[in-house]
């Protein structure tokens, strides 16, 4: 048999109960094609099956085994010389990595910004895998290039609400681009600095080290996702921080006094940085104020939108990002609100001219004359992960997404709640969206005025009891370190929990704080001296 004219029939319908079984005799190149692409795929599906059902009826709890013991396991550096069977693989993978896996969508870990996915996605991800279509290029992609150019369109319509006949003219067009997509939220907001910096014709490199060398100016608050440092670094520019008012949000005072001082000392500041969801706070900083600064100015204006943009699909919570349509550039990251798997973060450009500014070509390969999506991205080669929006906007459909938004940010008003009704905690700010944070506070420190000592004795508490509770596996939340205004800027230790879990109740938001609870009370008892098992 060879690749040109094998029958189809004896990939679907192999009586074998797996062909990789002959991986290890195969005695032709010929018979490791067949072992390789021509098997039968039921028996590893099912069992790939059987360790996903394994997965999500477990917890952290059950792996009793510390960073430093997980990371012995993991010391061997020699490549395997002998190929094994898929079966005996899976073997070792179900006993030796899969209970150490985290279990993000457990609806008691409220750590991080990373959701369940719906059950239809991993099985739309085979298709995006044994497609492997490489949306670099027209010639490798093709239908899914067109499709990738679609799904931009459809959030840059809920983002900017141009007309139809705008859309008639550029959401196929040859030579420009509404937006595109990228590994993560990382690289869009880099993407968009990028295109702030080529906009702005500034000539700062990343080898001008001189910190007050005539660098160009990028602004925004001291919440900016640390993608904005990477980005700054790469492009040769000066990153300024301006503080945060009591609602976390960019001190617009602070942000024009900056402005003010660069402007007199003659620098050219390139972009100024709206956020709308904090990585912290999930706070929106007031994008219509910045919109407006930015045009007086003529700087480019960047929404990083990677935890707060997908609230643009919901009638009932959009309002949250009113002002966004101002922006230059967008950031989405899909993994987030949208639910989507890792690696579907989005840019947009409001004026599709902009994409225009980083163009790049190669005569091999991305031509000035194509539809190839390599020519506006930083990347090359990527695989089509719009298809995982494309399918979920057409499954779930923005009225699906209304009510899991709402009902995600009403997790995140109970959970403040409850926890403002415990004394021993205190909350530190009131979720706008659906993060929020807050601290345990001692017995001792509680109904007083806490000084700097004490807050540094809480900070030390707080970091206990977070990796206690990570330790113990039964429930989770991550925590932070941030400059507080309510306690004259000082640093403080902050929970942090992310309500994003569809799956998550309030008995399960009530279990996760009891159980801080009870490890804060064995810490306590600890720290007087008494005996605490950890």
């Amino acid at each position: 048999m060879t690749i040109e004219n094998f029958n189809m029939n004896v990939v679907l319908n192999s009586g074998a109960d797996s062909a990789t079984d002959s991986i290890n005799e195969a005695q032709t190149p010929q018979a490791l094609i067949d072992a390789l692409f021509l098997a039968n795929t039921t028996v590893i599906r099912n069992r790939v099956d059987e360790s996903c059902r394994t997965f999500f009826e477990a917890s952290d709890a059950i792996d009793e085994m510390g960073i430093e013991g997980i990371r012995s396991k993991f010391m061997q550096c020699d490549a395997p010389t002998q190929g094994t069977t898929a079966e005996a693989y899976l073997d070792m993978f179900d006993n030796e990595v899969l209970p150490h896996c985290s279990h993000l969508a457990s609806p008691r870990y409220l750590g991080h910004m990373t959701s369940p996915l719906p059950q239809f996605l991993p099985e739309i991800g085979r298709l995006v895998q044994t497609l492997n279509q490489n949306v670099v290029k027209i010639e490798t992609s093709r239908g899914l290039a067109f499709l990738e150019r679609q799904v931009i369109g459809m959030l840059h319509r809920e983002i900017f609400g141009a007309d139809r006949q705008f859309y008639e003219n550029h959401l196929q067009a040859r030579s420009s681009a509404l937006g595109i997509f990228t590994s993560g939220g990382t690289l869009a907001n880099i993407s968009a600095l990028w295109t702030a910096m080529r906009r702005a014709g500034t000539t700062g490199t990343a080898e001008n080290s001189s910190p007050h060398a005539d660098k160009p100016v990028i602004i925004g608050s001291a919440l900016m996702h640390y993608s904005f440092d990477k980005g700054a670094q790469l492009l040769g520019a000066e990153l300024h921080k301006v503080p945060v008012n009591d609602h976390c949000q960019i001190d617009l005072d602070a942000l024009r006094e900056a402005i003010d001082k660069y402007q007199q000392a003659g620098r050219k500041i390139a972009c100024l940085v709206a956020i709308a969801g904090t990585t912290d706070y999930g706070s929106i900083d007031a994008l219509d104020k910045i919109g407006e600064i930015g045009r007086q100015i003529n700087a480019h204006v960047h929404v990083d939108a990677a935890w707060g943009g997908g609230l643009i699909l919901s009638e009932s919570n959009k309002h949250l990002l009113d002002g966004i349509a101002q922006a230059d550039t967008v950031t989405i990251d899909g993994h987030k609100q949208l639910m989507l798997p890792l690696g579907c973060g989005m840019l947009f450009f409001r004026d599709p001219a902009l994409s225009q500014l980083t163009m790049h070509h190669a005569p091999y390969a991305v031509r000035a004359t194509s539809f190839d999506q390599g020519r506006f991205t930083l990347e090359g080669s990527r695989p089509a992960t719009a298809l995982y929006l494309h399918a979920a906007l057409h499954i779930i459909g923005k009225n699906g997404y209304d009510a899991l938004f709402s009902e995600s940010l009403a997790r995140a008003r109970y959970m403040a709640q409850a926890i403002e009704a415990r004394p021993e905690f205190e909350l530190m700010t009131a979720p706008v969206m659906n993060i929020l944070t807050y601290r345990y506070i001692p017995e001792k420190y509680r109904n007083q005025h806490i000084d700097d000592a004490g807050n540094i004795e809480i900070n030390r508490f707080n970091i206990a009891l977070q990796k206690w509770q990570r330790q113990k596996g039964d429930s989770f939340v991550s925590r932070t370190f941030r400059a507080i205004n309510q306690y004259d800027n000082q640093g403080l230790t902050l929970l942090r929990a992310v309500l994003l879990n569809p799956l998550t109740t309030f008995e399960d938001i009530d279990f996760l704080l009891n159980d801080q609870l009870q490890i804060a009370h064995l810490l306590e008892n600890e720290m007087a001296g008494a005996p605490a098992t950890h």
